[in-house]
């Protein structure tokens, strides 16, 4: 009964659908399948959502690829495996002799240099800069001097304008690195300086100097010094088929980052997007800035297309909140083997219109289906009704962030930055309640960040219980007795897929078991983006994909001043873990650190709210073949065949 149902109202949209006007009369690609909204952008070392990365992986070939089958990591545009030194901490990576960038010319080592280099700037804002920072040599060293220069040319330019500045501004000129230039200028200008120390911010804050000449002072010292500061990096372009990556400390599991798009390299060509002052390739501020529109496909007046990629497919078109579309990279390796010739990404307005395109033939593949009766499709496909349903564990968590940072949030105050608080609303959570009668699609209870079972060798913590008297224990003793005292409750949510109703019964709990008010917030996802980068927020949803085979692929995230730390939260103790993991010889010790880590982060601290572990239900129409579910939803479109 519940079958015919359903696929009696799939046919009713459908006919719907078919009627509309949303069938696009443009040629139809080989294979055309649904993202899940807009893509952010395809600039891969900004990168950070799934979709995006998708498409990155498709346009760019990094040193290794992941095979979608097992997960594990084999040759791409480098030889696999690499060379490794005996202490670990040296890796050499032959790139293949036939390695073509979409313009016919050679991938180079010094194209990967390019590309890494790219990423730890501090005008890139790249989330996964610390793939590079955290593991390189000399990588956090250069990304910390060029963040200084930054903070002081930026007030420097500030000064030349006619702006004021403050004491805190100005002291930022006097513990700087470049201070002796700032010192020497003062004692010219204002009479010698007896003690380095006594040049205070204060000092510079009154001072009257030629801030014009000290700014070009600065900028060109410090351009000077870019190449040779980056040359203590231990990325090195022996020739070029040969890079030399030396590391801080062992990474065993760095094949795997191999992998991952945002170690792509980059060509030439995106240097001609660069913005320059005087000449030098920084801005006034000493950023290094690229144009945004060079990812935006153009055709060149040579007829060769831009962005120029180095993967098996290039960017052909992409239409604001519609669609992209690739086609096969004709200089690409395997480029006569490839037989899905073209690839559409649609842009559906909401996921019920994404599967009725579906049903209704308009659409190939969708990654991951997240219609609001997406439980009974679960079943269709749990029943075997629907083989083409696939329902696929994931190693990914839904999860919530608690802003353990800031005190107030838009002037109310903040109660979580207590981690009494954070705790109490953790274990007033029933999460089995949640997985079995709010989504009834197979998700996972998540009593912990990493899904259990997901990573070879990692043994999760106990995890959080459902302990609501615990949570009004603990909500007494941070002085919120049965609640009262508590702010309302903002709670910042993703509109899309089933976030809506996961929020709504998230906090239909937290006003029964602890006696809270809750404000629901939802926010399509760029807004909602915008708002979880800059904090505003008590509470926000999340999500976290995998994004190589070790817990770190999770436990990063939390580690103080990571790029995808939305909670702020720091703790020393479990940023000593995370070190210790990382110099640890035995890997059963390693496992044991990053255990401890886990559970002094999210059980103990409370920093996030695991809600549930996604199982996706994929659905691949059939005379699709070659696209192999897998834990973290990476499809490479280059080994697909499609029957009509």
């Amino acid at each position: 009964m519940l079958r015919a149902v359903i696929v009696l109202l799939i046919a009713l949209l459908a006919g719907v659908y078919i009627a509309g006007k949303w069938i696009s009369p443009r040629p139809r690609p080989d294979l055309r399948y649904v993202n899940s909204s807009d893509v952010h952008t395809l600039d891969p070392a900004r990168m950070s959502w799934t979709q995006d990365l998708r498409l990155a992986l498709n346009l760019w070939e990094t040193l290794y690829a992941c095979d979608p089958r097992t997960l594990k990591p084999v040759s791409a545009a480098a030889e696999f495996p690499p060379e490794i030194s005996a202490d670990g901490l040296t890796w050499t990576f032959r790139l293949r002799e036939d390695g073509r960038w979409s313009d016919g010319a050679p991938v180079t080592a010094a194209d990967f240099v390019r590309g890494w280099r790219r990423l730890i700037e501090p005008g890139t804002a790249a989330d996964y800069a610390f793939f590079v920072t955290d593991y390189v040599e000399g990588a956090a060293q250069y990304a910390s001097w060029r963040s200084e220069a930054v903070g002081v040319l930026t007030v420097l330019s500030r000064l030349a304008e006619g702006w004021s500045i403050n004491e805190e501004q100005a002291s930022v000129l006097a513990t700087a690195e470049c201070a002796e230039i700032v010192r020497r200028a003062y004692a010219e200008a204002m009479g010698n300086v007896a003690e380095p120390e006594a040049l205070s911010g204060a000092r510079i804050a009154r001072a009257v100097l030629a801030w014009g000449e000290l700014h070009r002072r600065v900028f060109e010292a410090h351009a000077a010094e870019l190449d040779a500061r980056f040359a203590r990096v231990g990325l090195e372009a022996v020739d070029d088929q040969t890079l030399i990556v030396r590391f801080r400390r062992p990474c065993p599991f760095f094949a795997d980052l191999a992998a991952f798009p945002v170690l792509a390299p980059m060509h030439p060509s995106v240097e001609e997007h660069r913005e320059r002052w005087r000449g030098a390739p920084l801005t006034r501020e000493g950023l290094v800035v690229y144009d945004s529109r060079w990812t935006r496909p153009v055709k060149t007046s040579d007829g060769a297309a831009r962005p120029v990629t180095n993967g098996p497919y290039r960017l052909i078109e992409w239409r604001f909140k519609r669609s992209v579309r690739l086609e096969v990279n004709p200089h690409h390796r395997d480029a006569s083997q490839i037989a899905c010739r073209s690839v559409e990404a649609a842009v559906f307005a909401d996921a019920n219109s994404a599967l009725l395109a579906y049903e209704a033939g308009e659409v190939d593949f969708i990654p991951t289906v997240e219609v609001s009766y997406d439980h009974a499709i679960f079943r269709l496909a749990e029943s075997g009704d629907r083989p083409d349903f696939q329902p696929t564990p994931l190693a990914a968590t839904s999860f919530f962030n608690f802003n353990c940072a800031d005190a107030e949030v838009d002037g109310r105050a903040n109660p979580f930055v207590d981690a009494r608080v954070r705790r109490a609303f953790s274990l007033a959570l029933d999460r089995e309640a949640i997985a079995r009668h709010v989504l009834q699609r197979g998700d996972r209870p998540a009593r912990t960040f990493i899904p259990p079972g997901t990573l070879p060798g990692y043994d999760t913590p106990e995890g959080i219980p459902f302990d609501p008297e615990g949570g009004r224990r603990l909500l007494e003793e941070a002085g919120y007795p049965q609640g009262r005292g508590l702010p309302v409750i903002d709670v910042l949510f993703n509109t899309s897929g089933a976030h809506p109703v996961v929020s709504q019964a998230i906090a239909r709990q937290w006003e029964t078991h602890l006696g809270a008010r809750v404000e629901l917030r939802g926010k399509e996802s760029k807004a909602f983006a915008e708002d979880k980068a800059r904090r505003r927020f008590m509470i926000s949803q999340a999500n976290w994909y995998a994004d190589y085979n070790d817990p770190t692929t999770f436990l990063d995230v939390l580690a103080t001043g990571n790029g995808n730390n939305d909670s702020g939260y720091a703790s020393a103790e479990f940023d000593a873990l995370l070190a210790q993991a990382g110099t640890a010889d035995d890997p059963e010790a390693r496992m044991r650190l990053l255990k401890e880590a886990e559970a002094t982060a999210v059980v103990r601290d409370a920093a996030i709210l695991p809600v549930f572990h996604y199982t996706s239900v994929i659905a691949v129409r059939e005379g699709v073949e070659g696209l192999h579910p897998n834990s973290r939803l990476w499809f490479p479109f280059s080994g697909v065949t499609v029957r009509r």
